[in-house]
């Protein structure tokens, strides 16, 4: 018998991920918060955290440390030299900028969708005008300084 479940995924990013290691205990994958929202990955960074705190039970088990906390504490370290907290932290300010700006969520994706639609209808008008009616569509939804300041807000979470 198998048993599928699912559940939500955390995308709070680099500034919710709590403490690592303890006594006895690594925290790995998406428990972790080690889900990179902005690129939706998460599977490579259960699979390489995994694999660091393995690697960090073991030495610490060939070693004779045993698993208290300052033994483990060489995840941690593992972890910050990792792409994983490295694309987290490029990555941090995403989520909080998500949060605030619902239209990344609801006016974009339409808008988006309605220009793709626009572009690959065959029906007789040519490109350019077909631009300028998208064009128009953004900025009936989106103010000029409101699509520079989303552009912009995009671009400093992305640097």
């Amino acid at each position: 018998m198998k048993e599928y479940c699912a559940h939500l995924i955390p995308e709070g990013g680099f500034n919710t991920i709590p403490q690592v290691y303890g006594n006895g205990w690594m925290i790995v994958g998406d428990s972790g918060g080690f889900v990179n929202s902005a690129h939706r990955e998460g599977s490579n960074l259960a699979m390489t955290t995994g694999r660091l705190a393995a690697e960090t039970a073991i030495v610490a088990k060939a070693v004779g440390r045993g698993y208290r906390a300052q033994a483990l504490s060489t995840y941690k370290s593992a972890l910050d030299r990792s792409f994983v907290i490295k694309d987290l932290y490029k990555y941090r300010h995403m989520p909080e900028i998500l949060r605030h700006n619902p239209q990344f969520f609801t006016t974009y994706p339409d808008l988006i969708a309605s220009a793709a639609r626009t572009m690959i209808t065959v029906d007789g008008v040519d490109k350019a005008t077909k631009k300028h009616e998208i064009v128009g569509k953004f900025r009936k939804h989106r103010t000029l300084p409101g699509l520079l300041g989303d552009a912009y807000k995009l671009w400093r979470a992305f640097r």
